[in-house]
Formats: structure tokens, sequence, C-alpha cells
């Protein structure tokens, strides 16, 4: 008797009891939805003009400042199921600790050649990718980069992308999640052009609407 039909032979002497809680278990696996977190007061008030997914690249010129940061991930359901044409969207600080919105520096990000905010769409497999720059502390507030998705049927997720090592707050609780740990990336070393630069995974879940 081949290994196949010894394994089905020992199935078949089994109770039903026994073997249907494991089948049911893997059928009703689900993911944990990605933690909310603040939305903050500098979300871009208005998304027009060059809002594409690469925001070291400006205007006429690249940004020089700061250390480059690629961020990659899949939007999925908690089903597990990829998320096609998900909406993504990120903003963050430049190398100056400044963002691109009016209540802080204004325009000062983009007349100094970087974008301050982005958005991209998923593709087939629930994949997006950013080009931007690591972030730097301001306020007290460890470097973070902004994220908001948008996907049908789905409840919208506002979180934040943290750093290993540097997702303490310092001084104030402004944005602070309880379970920070599951925000946080250890990005790793990687060259952008010639630059010496970094990059980061950070799969995301939405809940269901």
């Amino acid at each position: 008797m081949n290994l196949r039909r010894r394994i089905l032979t020992v199935l078949s002497t089994l109770p039903v009891a026994s073997v249907l809680p494991h089948v049911l278990q893997a059928q009703t696996t689900t993911l944990k939805a990605t933690p909310q977190d603040a939305l903050g007061p500098f979300y871009p008030p208005q998304w027009a003009g060059e809002i594409d997914a690469d925001l070291v690249v400006f205007g006429s010129g690249a940004y020089a400042d700061g250390t480059p940061l690629t961020i990659t991930g899949v939007i999925r359901s908690t089903d597990g199921k990829a998320l096609a044409n998900a909406r993504v969207e990120i903003w963050q600080t430049d190398a100056t600790g400044k963002y691109r919105h009016p209540d802080d520096d204004g325009e000062g990000p983009a007349k100094r050649g970087f974008q301050g905010f982005g958005r991209a769409l998923t593709d087939g497999e629930g994949r997006y990718r950013f080009r931007t720059i690591k972030p730097v502390l301001y306020s007290g507030r460890p470097p973070h980069v902004h994220f908001r998705v948008v996907a049908g049927g789905r409840k919208e997720l506002v979180t934040q992308m943290y750093f290993a090592g540097d997702n303490k707050e310092r001084g104030g609780n402004f944005g602070f999640s309880k379970e920070r740990d599951r925000l946080t990336v250890a990005p790793t070393a990687a060259k952008d052009g010639q630059r010496d630069g970094l990059a980061a995974t950070f799969d995301l879940v939405l809940a269901a609407a």
C-alpha cells in the first residue's frame, strides 16, 4: 500500500468530530486588521498637481537631502484577499522636519524639491510602492509616515508607519498607538541610484466596512 492510501486509510478510521474542527479552523482563519492611528493636523488640504508615488523627484529636479527610502507593501482584506485598485496616500515631513501644509511650512518643502505627499493605486496583486525619504523627528514625535488607504467595501484605514529603534514619544503622547509595535518597520540598506538609502515593507490589512 502506498503512502497516500495509508494516510487515507488512517483518516477514514478517525471520528469525524476529531477532523472537522481542524478543517473549519483552516477555512475561518482571518488576518487581524491593521491598527488605526491619528490622522494628524497636516493631512494635505488638496490633492492636485504632482501627487504621484515618487516624492523625491518633484518638478524639474530630485530632492538631495535626507536618506532615500523605498516603501513597498501589499494591501489585503481580513480574509487574506489582495485588494486591487486600493488608493494609498502618504504624507510626511521633509529632511528639515516640515510638512507641506499651510499650517506648517506651507510650500517650503516643495520649494526645496520635496513633494511632501503622494498617492498610488495597488496593482492586481494588491501591491503598492513609494519612493521618498526617511522622515525626521519633530516636536518630540518619532519619525513616521502617515498612511490613508481607501478600498471599496472596506473600512477606511488611517494609520502611521514608525521605525524600529526610534518609535517612542519624546514628550507628549499625540498620535500614540497602543499597538505601535505592529506599525513599526525595520528598514534594510538599499541603493537609490548612486545614493545609500533604505527599503521598508509595510503590509496593511483593511477591515470590512
